[in-house]
């Protein structure tokens, strides 16, 4: 049966692998809403949750829909294109774990007008015996 934990680490193992070499490597992503950015580009992947969906008659959870969060961000020359670039990495990454968009890419606005930062949500129902 999957955990929470097993579905969130599972899900940031996979995509974060997939994005790394769009961002430059490893400590350009996390797992966690970041409020202070220092490296550019930057990507993050949050939960937002894993509310039950479905239950038996004894009250267990057959099915969760698991919400996330993905932001990205980059300061550099071209950030509007990289952010792009690096959109289609995570983007694909997630369809291929079962994940549909449901809002963005859209650009969000941050105090730093240099910092370009694109957000997108995604869903997925994840049942007893799916797999990641």
């Amino acid at each position: 049966m999957l955990s929470v934990q097993s579905i969130t680490d599972t899900v940031f193992a996979k995509w974060s692998e997939a994005i790394s070499d769009s961002v430059n490597g490893s400590g350009h992503y996390s797992y966690e809403q970041s409020q202070t950015i220092s490296k550019f580009p930057y990507a993050t992947l949050f939960f937002m949750g894993l509310p039950g969906n479905d239950f038996d008659l004894e009250g267990n959870e057959a099915s969760v829909t698991a919400t996330l969060q993905v932001d990205i961000y980059d300061n550099r020359t071209q950030a509007t294109n990289n952010v792009y670039i690096i959109d289609e990495a995570s983007h694909s990454a997630l369809l291929n774990m079962g994940f549909r968009r449901t809002y963005g890419p859209e650009f969000l606005q941050e105090t730093d007008s240099k910092i370009k930062r694109l957000t997108s949500r995604y869903s997925r129902l994840i049942g007893y015996g799916d797999d990641l």
